[in-house]
């Protein structure tokens, strides 16, 4: 057996997915494919279009074996501690071969040398990394400048060489792919990393006229049309009948507007002193976001309200999202602390992801949960599984399906079998 590890969002799962898969399946020769999923709360600070059963379906319907959910707490957070949590639960596995993510470089070998970097710290990159901190970039601009000067300062004989470092780790994919190769280090893990060029559509791109559509596209389409339609072409047969299914019985689409008046109720309850404890408020952040919060009536307007080089729309997003799960500093330093994910939580399979099981069975030391209502684990992995349960019945508020919205789903769905 030969296994593939993937991390993933699938929101919804589109062309380019199953391109990545294929490539992905092709690059490693791998026999059997596990997806980390992210469950209903994504990590740009966005709900997930349908719920996080339908969308391991889709992914499995496409040709994945088995869909484990990546802990809230992981899903819906930084970069860091997006790939900390992801690559830390497929190593846990402790039956994945190799691991590959898309990129905009393609070049596995350059990835690496910044992750290097990254990891070791040296002194001539962290001066920079102050300097254009102290200048109020975000950390990822920030780091990205850092970086460019530290390469050209290492090849100041060959700048043209140096120039290919440059901006790398500014794009999207290319940040998560860094990250991915940083934790893989830490961690002294065997799974070997790959990575496949990203093709054709942009991560940001809004455009729909391509076979191969991005994930933010088709969630725009959706946002300004409310319907299908116009999506066949974007989608594997399978995800687009699902997703149809889901939109005719009021399951989604899902969207952040859903969860607006919480969120301004949430702020204006709790005040700038206790929006501090939230996870990734620093820096005064919370009186800004306080004022802010009574002078505006929309997420889109608080959002520019508060904005900056230092805080962009995806870091705010992502606090809102805190705010609303109820995830704060403390408790995710303790997941941190304890080593990160604490179960794996199965979604979707088939009978490959069945033999995945087994295996994970024998060599994991981490239990497997098939049905909630089953599962008794040491009083972090509750903790860990009370946040899930918690999102999740707070997500199914943002539905039109009145009966969902009464039931505590995670105890009433069971992992979907692909036949």
């Amino acid at each position: 057996m030969n296994v593939l590890g993937l991390i993933t969002e699938y929101n919804p799962f589109h062309n380019g997915h199953l391109y990545h898969l294929k490539e992905s399946i092709k690059e490693t020769k791998a026999t059997h494919t596990v997806a980390v999923m992210s469950g209903n709360f994504l990590q740009r600070g966005e709900p997930a279009l349908i719920h996080k059963w339908a969308r391991a379906q889709m992914a499995v319907e496409a040709g994945v074996d088995l869909v484990i959910e990546l802990p809230t707490v992981y899903a819906c957070a930084t970069a860091e501690l997006f790939a900390f949590g992801s690559v830390k639960l497929l190593d846990k596995l402790g039956i994945i071969d190799s691991i590959c993510f898309g990129s905009e470089n393609g070049n596995i070998d350059l990835l690496k040398e910044i992750a290097e970097v990254l990891v070791e710290s040296p002194s001539s990159f962290e001066a920079q990394l102050k300097s254009k901190l102290d200048l109020g970039l975000s950390f990822p601009a920030a780091r990205g400048k850092a970086l460019t000067y530290y390469f050209k300062e290492k090849m100041i004989d060959s700048p043209e060489e140096a120039n290919k470092y440059s901006g790398l780790v500014e794009s999207p994919n290319n940040i998560l792919s860094v990250e991915y190769l940083k934790v893989l280090r830490q961690l002294k893990s065997s799974i070997t990393p790959h990575t496949i060029l990203r093709r054709k559509a942009d991560y940001h791109s809004t455009s729909i006229a391509s076979s191969i559509t991005s994930a933010t596209a088709i969630r725009e389409y959706l946002y300004l049309n409310n319907n299908i339609q116009g999506l066949t072409h974007t989608l594997p047969a399978t995800s687009y009948n699902i997703l149809e299914d889901s939109f005719k019985v009021d399951i989604g689409p899902v969207f952040s507007r859903d969860f607006q008046q919480a969120i301004f109720t949430l702020i204006r309850q709790r005040g700038a002193s206790s929006l501090k404890k939230i996870f990734d408020v620093a820096e005064g952040l919370e009186n800004r976001i306080y004022h802010c919060s009574l002078v505006n009536d929309s997420l889109h307007d608080l959002y520019d309200c508060i904005k900056s080089k230092r805080y962009p729309y995806t870091r705010l997003q992502r606090i809102m999202m805190h705010l609303l799960l109820g995830i704060d500093k403390d408790t995710l330093n303790s997941f941190n602390e304890a080593g990160g994910p604490q179960y794996i939580r199965i979604l979707a399979f088939n009978d490959k992801g069945r033999q995945i099981l087994k295996l994970c069975k024998e060599n994991s030391t981490l239990p497997v949960i098939n049905k909630v209502p089953q599962f008794n684990g040491d009083p972090l992995a509750e903790k860990m599984l009370d946040i899930d349960i918690r999102a999740t019945n707070i997500y199914t508020l943002g539905m039109k399906k009145k009966d969902l919205v009464k039931q505590q789903l995670d105890y009433a769905f069971s992992p979907i079998y692909v036949r």
